[in-house]
């Protein structure tokens, strides 16, 4: 805490508390709890680890980590006040200067105007420094910049992250970059704004264009050198109030260029405004960005001077500064000191900037990805087909009417829940859609708050969670008359985003084991906050992404999910995991050919007059605790997948595996061999047959009870026997084998007319 003199962790914000968690490698869901319990600098100093406990739920490791680390701080700040209290003399005078120094700013001459905004940040800086340790500003995750020239780009930043080094230029194409925090000058009225807004724009400007390089200057991301206290590069972002502040002020074209104004403002793009997300403050920042592209069908033959605006406080006027000729040096914009030279070397500049552009649309377009062969590796972790054993949770957003035509393969997957952010879903959306095939509950985030006293199986019964799929609507209902209405993003982080954090918790690391289920983030929409906090969630549940894919046609839909899960990820898992660019239809086509069964259909059950009737699949998943066995059962398995699997099938029941209705139709069907008859086969199907014979059909359920040994195979039996009459039953039936103590299983059959 050396370069920290003075700080004190009682002063820190719940803010600053959570950074120094994450510097110490706390994990961030006991952050989040901590934020949530309004934990600032004074409560940290008297936490214990009962505390931590009890209401953080945390971990005796992690505990212990908090309070030593928190115990090591204060042991260095108390010697750092020992150190500081044989200097406080020069420390007081120093400080003294500074203060007048930052009240005298706005006073200065237009000349001086930088420095002096680099002197009243230097105030405001120090006393960051003091609330930061070192290590927060050390450790930060790298991402990539929003993509150049780009008009159409849905892109964020996450607030803290750190964008590659301010740079030269490189080859002319590949865009150069400065930095400007911005802080100070953000705060200013409209007039002083665009003044300083449009001299650091127009000087870069000028600088890029003279040396024909492309570049983007960023204003809200940090520089180290006039920053001290974050890491060059990182993001914070600007509040912006007026967008049209910032568009406006590059009106000062006119103003600061005697000729060539065209020139400017045919290569110098408007201001983009990148929203930065802060995972724990709601208040909205951006990152404004501006583009330079001196195209040389603009710029050719031509060397361009600025004369840079000033606001001068002693007149409160725009004033201009004496025509200058500059040009980019290194990640620096300088003045030209030889303007003959400069002048003589025009030509040698524009031929670079011909070749570059010519490199550019000359280069070999790169190799066709197989998105095929990408989409099927990732949903069958790189089998030939998806495992029937494996849940599937879904998280999307709105779907287009086209894109409803094309969702078969939805239909046949083993859904457990949808995360669903389309308010209108159940009403004319892909709920809507999918409850014409299925049967699903209908939930909010509050249904996953588990109530005190209830152990995790009478949960998951209480909501039938493995009985059908859970409709989980995370943004509300426009068609439910309850207290349930949509809101925007920021009310929904307000609101919503612990629910969200709670049931995404309860489900990955108490309900379903890791490794039994894959989340698939459905992008068929614009992609906002909400959906990115889920990604979030999931992500630091599961403890990695090998088992969470991301499908998405929108290249722009992507970016914007590209560059927020990119910072947790890193780039190349991202892609990796990723299926970009490819229509639903393409999806739903190819998909089904990896299913084990075909396209959701309806069955056919046996009826009293030798019929059948068809027995719909929502109306069969409606009857969850019974196990339907049908005359066509299992004809809608593939018969790839049988040619797949049939070995895996055979091999488990021969080692003692639970007996399967497909292992029986693999037997009828000659793929494997006979299904061997135990020794209470012959007594059992008599026991059915005259209970049919002298039933009538008036008794809605028979219960058969099968005497035997443990290891006699009385479910085998009981099974055996009900495959072999179903299409004389005229019945639904379910086999519910319960090996009590006395040693038997009840067969219990529920005839047809009760159930349809």
């Amino acid at each position: 805490m050396a370069d920290t003199p003075g700080g004190s962790p009682k002063d820190w914000t719940e803010s600053q508390v959570s950074s120094w968690l994450r510097s110490i490698k706390v994990k961030d869901h006991y952050i989040e709890k901590i934020y949530k319990e309004e934990v600032d600098g004074e409560i940290l100093l008297t936490l214990d680890e009962d505390f931590l406990k009890s209401k953080i739920d945390m971990k005796s490791g992690p505990a212990h980590l908090i309070l030593q680390k928190r115990d090591e701080l204060l042991r260095s700040l108390q010697k750092c006040e020992e150190k500081k209290k044989m200097h406080s003399g020069k420390k007081a005078a120093v400080e003294q200067k500074s203060s007048h120094k930052s009240v005298q700013d706005l006073s200065r001459t237009s000349e001086n105007h930088s420095e002096q905004v680099h002197l009243s940040h230097q105030g405001l800086l120090e006393e960051r420094q003091v609330a930061q340790p070192k290590s927060l500003r050390t450790s930060k995750e790298d991402c990539k910049p929003r993509p150049f020239d780009q008009d159409d780009t849905d892109f964020i930043y996450e607030k803290h992250r750190v964008l590659r080094p301010e740079s030269g230029a490189f080859n002319l194409i590949s865009p150069c970059h400065e930095f400007k925090s911005f802080a100070v000058a953000a705060g200013l009225d409209r007039t002083r704004l665009q003044a300083k807004f449009a001299k650091e724009v127009l000087k870069f400007a000028t600088g890029c264009m003279n040396i024909r390089t492309n570049g983007t200057i960023h204003f809200g991301v940090m520089d180290s050198k006039e920053d001290a206290g974050y890491v060059h590069g990182e993001i914070i972002g600007i509040p912006v109030q007026e967008k049209d502040i910032y568009v406006d002020a590059l009106d000062y074209i006119e103003r600061c260029f005697s000729s060539d104004k065209e020139h400017l403002r045919q290569c110098v793009r408007p201001p983009r405004f990148i929203e930065v997300m802060d995972l724990v403050n709601t208040e909205k920042s951006y990152v404004v960005e501006v583009d330079i592209v001196p195209s040389l069908k603009i710029v050719k033959n031509k060397v361009y001077a600025v004369r840079l605006p000033n606001f001068k406080e002693s007149t409160n006027k725009i004033e201009y500064e004496k025509e200058a000729i500059l040009r980019r040096v290194g990640s620096k914009t300088e003045p030209v000191s030889d303007v003959g030279d400069f002048y003589q070397r025009i030509r040698d500049r524009d031929a670079q900037r011909d070749e570059a552009e010519k490199n550019q649309f000359l280069r070999a377009p790169g190799t066709c990805q197989d998105l095929g062969r990408k989409l099927t590796m990732l949903m069958t972790s790189g089998k030939k087909f998806i495992e029937k054993e494996k849940w599937f949770i879904l998280v999307t957003n709105k779907f287009s009417p086209e894109d409803l035509c094309h969702i078969e393969w939805l239909l046949n997957m083993k859904i457990f829940c949808v995360f669903d952010f389309d308010p209108d879903s159940k009403k004319s959306g892909l709920c809507s859609k999918y409850l014409q095939h299925h049967t699903a509950n209908m939930h909010f985030l509050q249904s996953y708050r588990m109530p005190s006293g209830m152990d995790i199986k009478e949960f998951s019964d209480f909501l039938h969670l493995f009985e059908q799929t859970s409709w989980i609507f995370c943004n509300g209902r426009t068609d439910f008359k309850g207290n349930e209405t949509p809101c925007d993003e920021m009310t929904w982080i307000k609101t919503k985003i612990t629910l969200l954090r709670e049931s995404v918790s309860l489900i990955c690391k108490q309900i379903l084991p890791k490794g039994a289920f894959q989340v698939i983030f459905l992008l068929t929409s614009p992609v906002d906050k909400p959906l990115l906090h889920t990604f979030y969630e999931f992500f630091t549940d599961m403890e990695g992404h090998e088992d969470i894919i991301c499908i998405s046609e929108s290249e722009t839909n992507f970016q914007k999910w590209q560059s927020f899960a990119e910072g947790s990820c890193g780039t190349a898992v991202v892609n990796n995991s990723s299926v970009v660019g490819m229509k639903m239809c393409h999806v739903n086509a190819t998909l089904q050919h990896v299913q084990p069964v075909k396209a959701c259909v309806s069955k056919s059950l046996p009826v009293f007059v030798k019929g059948t009737c068809l027995l719909e699949t929502q109306v069969e998943e409606q009857m969850y605790c019974l196990e339907i066995l049908t005359v066509d059962h299992c004809d809608e398995t593939s018969k790839d997948f049988i040619d797949e699997e049939k070995a895996n099938i055979e091999s488990q029941f021969y080692h003692g595996g639970r007996v399967t209705w497909l292992n029986f139709w693999l037997a009828d069907h000659k793929y494997v061999g006979e299904v061997i008859e135990r020794d209470a086969y012959e007594e059992t199907s008599k026991f059915l047959k005259n209970a049919l014979k002298y039933n009538a059909d008036q008794t809605p359920v028979i219960v058969i009870n099968i005497y035997h040994h443990p290891g006699s195979g009385g479910s085998t039996v009981a099974r055996q026997v009900l495959w072999k009459y179903r299409k004389e039953l005229r019945c639904a039936v379910q086999c519910h084998v319960k090996n009590c103590k006395y040693n038997h299983s009840a067969l219990v059959v529920c005839f047809q007319s009760s159930l349809v």
